[in-house]
């Protein structure tokens, strides 16, 4: 917030979504950083003794070598910030609303049944996605 404030920006939905990379991309950082750390450089090397373009190489094979781990890493970056209540609530302006701020608004008066039915909402897509990933991963880690 102190930053947004310093730099004059206005507070809504960018600012949000700002706060929220910053403080997912640390995560997600290490992690890619480990899994290249065990990647094999002669593959890029190979890749580009074959003539392919550094461009091509970075496309073909530094990609999908660590594909699995940008896909974890962004299904917990997205559960990171979902949960993440504190940084929406300082970073948000007026008039903005997400999820996380609506069911903290919601939970004032008590529960309600809108309350249960968005977590149930996503509760099966959990359930949904985890089950997708899943089916998914042998093709991704062949």
């Amino acid at each position: 917030l102190l930053f947004f404030l310093l730099i004059n920006f206005s507070l809504g939905m960018i600012s949000i979504t700002l706060a929220h990379i910053a403080f997912c991309l640390s995560f997600v950082t290490i992690a890619v950083k480990t899994r290249m750390h065990g990647m094999d450089d002669s593959l890029i090397d190979a890749a580009r003794d074959l003539g392919a373009s550094p461009v091509r190489a970075f496309f073909s094979v530094l990609i999908p070598t660590i594909l699995p781990v940008i896909i974890a890493w962004w299904l917990m970056a997205f559960t990171l910030s979902l949960d993440d209540f504190v940084i929406t609530f300082f970073t948000a302006g007026v008039g903005s609303s997400t999820l996380p701020l609506a069911i903290y608004s919601m939970l004032k008066m008590g529960v309600t049944p809108e309350v249960n039915a968005a977590s149930t909402v996503i509760i099966i897509c959990t359930l949904i996605l985890t089950s997708i990933a899943t089916k998914i991963s042998p093709q991704l880690f062949k």
